[in-house]
């Protein structure tokens, strides 16, 4: 039985979650990259994780996979951009005022180390 690449996903997790998935519905899956990443440590993400399934099965198990139908949220639910702009300067402000002191004595204390 040769295995061809499916999909390659994001984190194992995800992988885990496809695999259920074709699983359930009687296709084999091997999850490829799954040990190498937690082998690995902190170099472990570099390492795809790919889906594999037998030949010829690869349609069946698109299938299963595709996403079904989104909702597409109403106008009034969307966030309201001018509201955002504001509590964007708003936390700007803060940090200024709030932060503002404090940065001027330490570089206030800097510059009378090196003077």
């Amino acid at each position: 039985m040769s295995l061809v690449p499916l999909l390659t996903c994001g984190s194992v997790e995800e992988a885990a979650t496809y695999k259920g998935v074709l699983d359930a519905h009687g296709i084999p899956c091997v999850i490829q990259g799954e040990h190498h990443r937690s082998l690995l440590g902190m170099l472990g993400p570099y390492v795809e994780v790919r889906l594999l399934v037998p030949e010829g099965q690869e349609p069946a198990a698109f299938r299963l996979l595709r996403p079904g139908p989104s909702l597409v949220p109403e106008p009034e639910e969307l966030p309201d951009p001018t509201r955002t702009r504001r509590r964007r300067r708003l936390a700007w402000a803060a940090l200024v005022v709030l932060g503002g002191p404090s940065l001027v004595a330490a570089a206030l204390g800097l510059l009378a180390r090196c003077g």
